[in-house]
């Protein structure tokens, strides 16, 4: 059995104390996962939060996923809560995707509303997350403008803020929130993978190692044409030697710097750039 990975920034657990006294002022609740890992951005401890709040999953950043793969994971995340997926980088579109699963989910409090004479809008839509999974860029692509600071690394959003997305819809933004331990370090792994943790939580090599492991098992011919690979029948350093010296990544003398190609490797993996697709698989 693999050990769990403690860790617990402060301010996570001061993100969770205010959420908890915020939750009453909002209708809805909306968790941003990275469709690229699930279920491993999926943050179990959110239902505990937040009650009977109704609940919607978005998908993020499906324009770096494998498509396939992903319907897949709204078929199994629709039996437990309400699922969609979405481009972060795609507002006009979003913004109508989320107010009409929105309405869906409050269909009999705004029909209530409706017949008592009520006014029901703004609704109230409190957005939470993990860190990095493209939170604060949908935000912004949302009320079409930069209201929010984005960026490619874990922890950029730290205060809770409202952004008015249109008349009917007023969003309640959150640091990204993780829980108190990873349950593996399957998990731990998948989560650093996709760059929700600071590359400090973990070794480097180790994430980097993980992540080349999964493209050899689900996606080897977008490595090998990456990387104009002839084959991946070699050890891992192999494999990262022969990155490093095509991508420039030599000291002198002529050596291999494998931090480095550690760190190209991951950012190209993490942007996209290797191909679309998603690092775990329904059990």
């Amino acid at each position: 059995m693999e050990k769990a990975i403690h860790w617990y920034p402060g301010h996570m657990a001061k993100a969770y104390r205010i959420i908890k006294e915020k939750i009453d002022l909002v209708d809805v609740v909306i968790e941003v996962l990275d469709s690229r890992a699930p279920y491993a951005s999926l943050n179990k401890s959110i239902k505990e939060v937040i009650g009977n709040k109704p609940l919607l999953l978005v998908l993020n950043k499906c324009d770096l996923s494998d498509r396939c793969e992903t319907e897949k994971f709204l078929k199994e995340l629709n039996k437990e809560a309400y699922a969609i997926s979405l481009d972060s980088l795609n507002g006009t579109k979003n913004i109508n995707t989320i107010s009409n699963a929105i309405d869906i989910l409050l269909k009999e409090k705004i029909e209530k509303a409706n017949a008592q004479g009520k006014k029901i809008y703004p609704i109230r839509a409190m957005v939470m997350g993990i860190p990095n999974v493209g939170k604060s860029t949908l935000l912004n692509n949302l009320a079409k403008r930069k209201a929010l600071e984005t960026g490619d690394r874990p922890g950029i959003t730290k205060n809770m803020q409202y952004l008015r997305a249109n008349d009917k819809l007023l969003l309640l933004d959150n640091p990204g929130t993780l829980w108190p331990k990873f349950e593996s370090e399957n998990q731990a792994n998948l989560i650093a993978l996709i760059g929700s943790i600071k590359d400090e939580i973990l070794p480097i090599p180790q994430v980097a190692n993980f992540g080349l492991d999964l493209l050899k098992e689900l996606y080897p011919d977008m490595l090998k044409t990456r990387y104009k690979l002839d084959s991946l029948e070699k050890t891992n350093d192999d494999i990262f030697m022969e990155i490093g010296k095509k991508r420039g990544a030599v000291v002198r003398g002529g050596e291999i710097d494998l931090d480095k190609t550690y760190d190209i490797f991951l950012r190209e993996l993490r942007s996209g750039k290797i191909g679309a697709m998603t690092f775990e698989r329904q059990s």
